[in-house]
């Protein structure tokens, strides 16, 4: 899912974002997390990390609102790789910023993934893939999925992957509005809501769906945190309603929100879907599920 590339002494890795096709809460564990089973496919968006030997660790982001501190995943994922391999060097680390942050796609996890893999082939720390997603996890619960297949179930926290084979040609408009959802206010309103475990589909159930017409799959686009993102920020744009009023037989949010997406069986309708989330105050964006195997250039 990480594609890394090397010039001479510059390593460059792209990020993809994630998107939840479904997400279902199968129940709170003892350590205070919550065990999950998703159906999670990678997309052609991609932030870009370009790295090069330095005496200090340093991380700049053209993104001004981007910690570049401490707080960042990528500076953490560095740290915790020096420390497990008992690396001395540092790193200049770039990060082009593309993702939107705190909108359900995974773009911080993705990026201290792929800090993880970069540095392992800067630093030449010899790790396996396996190894690094085990460092991963410690440094949040969706960061092992970047080091997997482009599409996948994943479960408890996390941190179980298994690979889905079907290789899936759907496009989606993605949509998303200026506030992100901080997730632990989304799982605590979750909590609060206590929501029945209703008659709602499997998150696997979408698996029967995937090489066919996204009108089949719509049914399936479970989220059950979708209720409590919308309480956090009630004053958001309704992106499943403009979707839906512009005739998309798919939707769904992805992760804890506030990112929305439909499915498309055509670029011509993910194009019109992006302009009518636009349309209703919204930023969009086209993309495509990631084949395994296959990688695309960041956006410009």
């Amino acid at each position: 899912m990480i594609d890394i590339g090397q010039s001479g002494c510059t390593v460059t890795v792209s990020a993809p974002a994630k998107v939840n096709l479904t997400l279902r809460v199968i129940g709170r564990r003892a350590d205070g997390y919550h065990d999950l089973e998703s159906v999670v496919a990678a997309v052609d968006l991609f932030d870009r990390l370009t790295m090069r030997p330095a005496d200090a660790l340093v991380l700049t982001c053209q993104d001004a609102g981007i910690p570049a501190g401490d707080e960042n995943l990528v500076v953490k994922a560095a740290r915790l790789l020096r420390d497990a391999c008992g690396v001395r060097s540092g790193a200049d680390i770039r990060l082009k910023k593309n993702i939107p942050a705190g909108r359900g796609f995974g773009g911080g996890s993705s990026d201290a993934a792929a800090a993880l893999a970069g540095l392992n082939v800067l630093w030449r720390t010899g790790r396996s893939a396996a190894e690094l997603a085990c460092l991963g996890a410690r440094l949040g619960s969706d960061v092992p999925l970047f080091f997997g297949p482009t599409a996948s179930v994943m479960r408890g926290r996390g941190e179980r992957i298994e690979s889905v084979a079907a290789r899936c040609g759907w496009l989606l408009a993605l949509a998303w509005p200026d506030h992100g959802n901080p997730t632990a206010d989304v799982y605590a309103a979750y909590d609060r809501m206590a929501p029945a475990a209703a008659s709602r589909p499997a998150a696997t159930e979408i698996l029967k769906h995937l090489d066919g017409p996204v009108r089949a799959a719509g049914p399936c686009l479970v989220n059950d945190l979708e209720p409590a993102a919308r309480s956090v920020r009630p004053d958001g744009p309704d992106l499943r309603a403009i979707f839906e009023r512009a005739g998309a037989p798919a939707v769904g949010m992805t992760g804890s929100g506030s990112a929305y997406f439909a499915l498309a069986d055509t670029e011509a309708e993910a194009l019109r879907l992006a302009e009518a989330a636009r349309a209703g105050g919204a930023r969009a964006a086209v993309a495509r599920i990631l084949q395994q195997g296959r990688s695309k250039e960041d956006t410009p």
